[in-house]
């Protein structure tokens, strides 16, 4: 009996022992399933963040992209608009300067002046006068206002008005005519407001 009460306390030790094993074994892989699940988790929210910020930053560019491109159109509109805007009112500018060029008389005084102005800079008697065809019923007054030798052609490349001379032997022109006057402001427009007219 006493062997039985032995063996009996021995097993109950060895049950206790492993009941105790048991314990701490299921204990410690709870906690290392706590700690995988946390790990997990954190990476999880980790990768979920990435996931949320990449696809914010797309989104961002993609909405930047569009405003860019919202905005280039705009620009170009206003631009086109601005060009419009401005070959209207030079357009309006040459239509001024044909109806002043049927007032014989401002216009008659007014190719006097270009003459006199003319004949400060090309001072010789090779000077050439050139005008367009409609203007050629002034040549005597240009050539008085003029005040010394010179000659009054055709040139077709004037076609709203006004005087271009030239002498040979100074090798110089000097330019008073409404087409080249306009020339230069359609440049000005363009440099001052970068809008090309051709």
């Amino acid at each position: 009996m006493q062997k039985s009460y032995k063996s009996s306390n021995f097993l109950k030790v060895i049950d206790k022992y492993t009941k105790r094993q048991k314990s701490k074994i299921t204990d410690e892989i709870k906690e290392h399933e706590e700690a995988e699940l946390k790990k997990a988790e954190a990476e999880f929210i980790e990768d979920t963040n990435n996931m949320i910020q990449k696809e914010l930053l797309a989104m961002k560019n993609k909405i930047a992209i569009e405003i860019s491109h919202k905005e280039l159109h705009e620009r170009k509109k206003l631009s086109l608009r601005r060009k419009e805007m401005m070959e209207d009112i030079f357009s309006a500018c040459r239509e001024k300067l044909l109806s002043f060029t049927k007032d014989e008389e401002k216009y008659s005084n007014y190719l006097k002046d270009c003459a006199k102005d003319i004949s400060e800079i090309l001072m010789r008697g090779d000077t050439v006068l050139y005008v367009r065809v409609e203007d050629m019923k002034y040549s005597d007054v240009i050539k008085e206002a003029f005040g010394s030798q010179c000659r009054v052609e055709v040139d077709d490349d004037i076609l709203i008005g006004g005087i271009r001379g030239y002498s040979e032997v100074q090798g110089l022109i000097a330019d008073e005519t409404f087409d080249e006057k306009l020339k230069e402001q359609k440049q000005w427009a363009a440099e001052t407001f970068g809008i090309r007219l051709v």
